[in-house]
């Protein structure tokens, strides 16, 4: 583990191809600060890290119903998590196709008379961060539903009947109540999503969209593989790996320092 960490920044102070390496001091990074490049591929892993709040609010809402077991439970349950055990590329596929000029979506909307709306969904930014997002959000929501549930069930009821009996109705039990006491979990699901966020969605960016159009949806994580696979830069990809490194160092221990501080309270 720490021979590849060492050699990625060894490398980073280098131009190198794979098989020959010449020194270039600090030459990769002050290309990637000056060229703009970096801050694109910060805003587009920011656009995901704006998303995280709403794959939250629909987990806990989803988890709630499935513990007051409303009609239906048993099934659904088994349906929400099911996106879960997908592999991400399965996922980008299926997204990919839906989303095709010529796919299920456009047809769709052919047929109800709203061809007008029909169009290329991932040739274009705005669109390909929508499908991107929603990719996320349905393989996601079955591993919130199952941390939630998980919480869900040592809470006690008697709190959440009394609430109900005093005639709070269910948002306010959602949110004066349940959310609260979900804390540590909700705080769980957060880290573990914004780490995410960061390191692992080159799967969807490149079964879906390839980071296009031209680098608007590419995150870090993705670019590097660009750099070391596709233009064969290695020693540019170990720079952004360095980097990459340290921001998710940052990100996490500022979580950890907020986790103390939220049990401390």
């Amino acid at each position: 583990m720490w021979y590849p960490l060492a050699t990625a920044f060894y490398h980073s102070f280098t131009q190198w191809d794979g098989v020959t390496t010449q020194w270039i001091g600090l030459q990769n990074y002050s290309t990637i600060f000056t060229s703009g490049q970096l801050w694109l591929l910060l805003r587009n892993n920011f656009i995901f890290l704006l998303s995280i709040p709403g794959i939250l609010l629909i987990s806990l809402i989803v988890s709630v119903l499935l513990f007051e077991e409303v009609p239906g439970w048993r099934f659904f349950r088994s349906v929400y998590y099911l996106p879960t055990i997908l592999s991400a590329v399965v996922v980008g596929m299926l997204m990919q196709t839906l989303f095709s000029p010529e796919g299920a979506i456009n047809e769709a909307l052919r047929s109800i008379g709203l061809g007008g709306f029909a169009q290329p969904w991932i040739g274009t930014a705005p669109t390909a961060f929508l499908v991107l997002i929603l990719a996320f959000y349905w393989q996601t929501l079955g591993q919130g539903v199952l941390i939630f549930l998980s919480g869900l069930s040592s809470l006690s009821t008697e709190l959440i009947e009394a609430a109900r009996i005093d005639g709070a109705n269910w948002w306010q039990r959602l949110f004066r109540i349940i959310v609260p006491l979900l804390a540590p979990a909700i705080s769980y699901f957060m880290v573990t999503n914004i780490i995410y966020i960061f390191i692992g969605l080159f799967a969807l960016v490149y079964s879906i969209t390839r980071g296009g159009p031209g680098y608007e949806t590419t995150p870090i994580d993705y670019m590097i593989y660009v750099k070391a696979f596709e233009s064969g830069d290695l020693g540019y990809a170990s720079t952004l790996s360095v980097i990459l490194l340290i921001l998710v160092s940052a990100v996490c221990w500022l979580q950890v320092k907020a986790l103390d501080l939220l049990a401390a309270d």
